[in-house]
């Protein structure tokens, strides 16, 4: 039911989820989890926020809490802690936008000092006038994740020194394909490599997931 939006859902994910207190499956007389249709609805809810707004956990149980006492209004979250809606144009900036360190704060609800910690840490990457790309907000929400769960600036830092290894690969690969040299050809080959991208990080979550089953075993 959740594989069609989640394709990367697992068992273990799941029960993760139900480890922190986010869902309370049914147990039978056997022992086995039954999960209901709220069940289902209550785990959407928690892998969209985490998608959509890069929440962590303790966040999104905090507002399955409100919702459930029912202290949240119908049309609104407290604070930023809330749901992703079709009109909310602060959550994805478009392609190419430079973005101000404020209005990335306001964005992600991170503060200031924290994103120009992660400058400094050289996570973060900033243009001459300071300016961040558009994808800061994505990165600055899923490192908050990170930094939430007990890892530190330097640890991240070593996620981004990979990621650009393989942005090297990758763009070597597609420079060793012959393309013309028309207006437009960089944008091109840009756009080509999003299929690169994709695959690039299934394929990592994948193995990043086996070696961590590995590993805690």
């Amino acid at each position: 039911m959740l594989s069609s939006e989640f394709p990367l859902v697992s068992i273990s994910q799941i029960r993760h989820y139900e480890s922190k207190g986010l869902v309370h499956p049914h147990r039978s007389s056997a022992n086995q989890r039954v999960f209901s249709t709220a069940d289902v609805e209550r785990l959407r809810f928690v892998m969209r926020e985490q998608r959509d707004r890069f929440l962590p956990l303790d966040q999104i149980g905090e507002m399955l809490r409100q919702l459930d006492a029912g202290e949240v209004a119908e049309n609104g979250r407290p604070e930023r802690m809330r749901m992703v809606g079709e009109q909310d144009n602060n959550v994805r900036p478009q392609p190419n936008m430079r973005l101000r360190i404020a209005d990335v704060a306001e964005t992600t609800g991170a503060a200031v000092a924290d994103i120009e910690d992660m400058i400094t840490a050289g996570i973060l990457q900033t243009d001459a006038r300071g300016g961040l790309s558009s994808h800061a907000p994505e990165i600055i929400r899923y490192v908050l994740m990170l930094v939430a769960e007990g890892y530190d600036l330097r640890q991240v830092r070593q996620i981004r020194t990979s990621a650009h290894a393989h942005a090297v690969m990758m763009a070597n690969q597609r420079a060793s394909r012959p393309h013309p040299q028309t207006p437009g050809a960089g944008e091109r080959a840009i756009q080509a490599a999003t299929a690169d991208t994709a695959a690039v990080s299934h394929l990592y979550q994948a193995l990043l997931s086996e070696s961590v089953e590995v590993e805690m075993r």
